[in-house]
């Protein structure tokens, strides 16, 4: 059985104190006496061969020039020997030096992980503080929680194409437009109802700025532009949109309303861009846009005028079964690429006057129920209008055909019809 009458002895500690012998380094004393002692033995070795050898014989003088020679042949490995000894101490400081240079270097990347490691830490804070206000119930909240992320992405261009996603997953959630405002004998709920509404509709335009600010290589000189940007707004509710003069990567848009003008005069579309399903409630201006990718509008609704003069499709671009119930202007317009209206429908004037279809137009099924214009239009490739219903006046003076052209079974106002330039023609193929 332990005693235990007797505190337990503490465990002994040592010093960490260098031991004998380490880290020592020659004192100014050791060097004085080293000094000494060689100087004492020269003088004395000079004495001892002077007075053995000093008689002046010619046995003497050749011993001496012998004893000579060795002290000579002793300098020099002495020479030697130091010059070794300093090369080493130069060597020894160089990788000192080094070491040194390597400790400090060490030292600054692992100070500069720190730093970075602390701004991602802080980037991610901010970024999920945003996020969660964006998901708030009051609009003053939302509205504080989008501007955060403006100004994130603005400091933080690797994080830019991640804001813009979050932004534009906002812009995808359910949202319908209010109706007129309630009666005022109407119930406090639905009152509430409508103003909750009215909100979300500026947060909803305060998103749509923010996106359209940033994608204008033009905005503040250009110090605010985001490039390369890619946008998905598949069937979102959009708002007056206005993309005047903005730069885009690829750029999903299908499914989506946009409710009251659309204005996208000058827009450039670097990548693939879709339009397919789109609605227009209002009117559309595509005037000089550039398209240099593929573009979809296939079921495509323009409830009011859509105008494409001047744009430039350089991709191949579709347009089937879409939908133009007001005037359609393609006025100048370039497809540098192939382009298909199969089966669409221009209730209104459909305008191509000055149009330049550089490869193949394919319009087979297509109806325009109003004046249709192609004067002065060129077809580069071939033209395929079978069975196109062409209503009411229709024009293709001026036009030129430079490919294979075909207008089987298309009529104008119920007659078979073929524009007058190609009627003419032998070998026209109208089957």
């Amino acid at each position: 059985m332990a005693d235990d009458s007797h505190p337990p002895e503490k465990s002994r500690t040592w010093p960490l104190t260098p031991s004998r012998g380490e880290d020592r380094t020659l004192s100014n004393r050791t060097i004085t006496l080293c000094a000494g002692l060689l100087l004492a033995f020269a003088i004395a070795t000079g004495w001892v061969l002077f007075f053995l050898y000093g008689r002046g014989t010619d046995v003497d003088k050749a011993r001496l020039e012998g004893v000579r020679t060795v002290g000579a042949i002793v300098l020099g490995a002495g020479g030697a020997i130091a010059l070794l000894l300093a090369a080493r101490r130069q060597q020894t400081a160089e990788q000192d030096l080094a070491t040194k240079r390597r400790d400090l270097l060490l030292r600054e990347q692992a100070n500069d992980d720190a730093r970075h490691d602390a701004a991602e830490r802080r980037i991610s804070d901010l970024y999920l503080k945003a996020v969660e206000q964006l998901g708030a119930d009051k609009a003053p909240v939302r509205l504080a929680g989008l501007y955060a992320l403006d100004r994130l992405a603005q400091d933080n261009p690797p994080q830019r194409q991640t804001i813009v996603n979050v932004i534009s997953a906002y812009l995808r959630m359910p949202y319908e437009l209010p109706d007129k405002p309630p009666d005022p004998g109407a119930e406090k709920e639905v009152h509430n109802e409508y103003r909750s509404d009215i909100q979300e509709r500026e947060v909803r335009t305060t998103a749509q700025r923010i996106l359209t600010d940033h994608l204008d290589p033009n905005y503040q000189d250009g110090r605010r532009f985001w490039p390369d940007i890619d946008l998905d707004l598949s069937g979102a509710l959009l708002i007056d949109v206005m993309f005047r003069d903005c730069r885009l990567n690829n750029a999903r848009f299908s499914n989506a309303r946009f409710c009251g003008d659309t204005l996208l005069m000058g827009i450039h579309f670097d990548g693939e861009t879709r339009f397919d399903g789109v609605t227009f409630t209002g009117d559309s201006w595509f005037s000089e846009a550039r398209f240099t990718g593929d573009v979809r509008f296939d079921q495509a609704t323009f409830e009011a005028s859509a105008r494409f003069d001047a744009a430039t499709f350089k991709g191949t671009a579709t347009f089937r079964s879409a939908s133009f119930l007001r005037e359609a202007r393609f006025k100048n317009t370039t497809f540098t690429g192939s382009v298909v209206f199969s089966k669409a429908t221009f209730t209104d004037s459909a305008t191509f006057d000055d149009a330049t279809f550089f490869e193949d137009a394919y319009l087979p099924g297509v109806t325009f129920a109003h004046r249709s214009y192609f004067t002065q239009a060129a077809f580069a490739g071939d033209a395929w209008f079978n069975q196109v219903t062409f209503s009411s006046y229709t024009t293709f003076d001026g036009a030129t055909f430079s490919g294979d052209i075909r207008f089987t079974d298309s009529t104008l106002d119920g007659v078979p019809f073929v524009p007058s330039q190609l009627r003419p023609h032998e070998g026209f193929e109208d089957e």
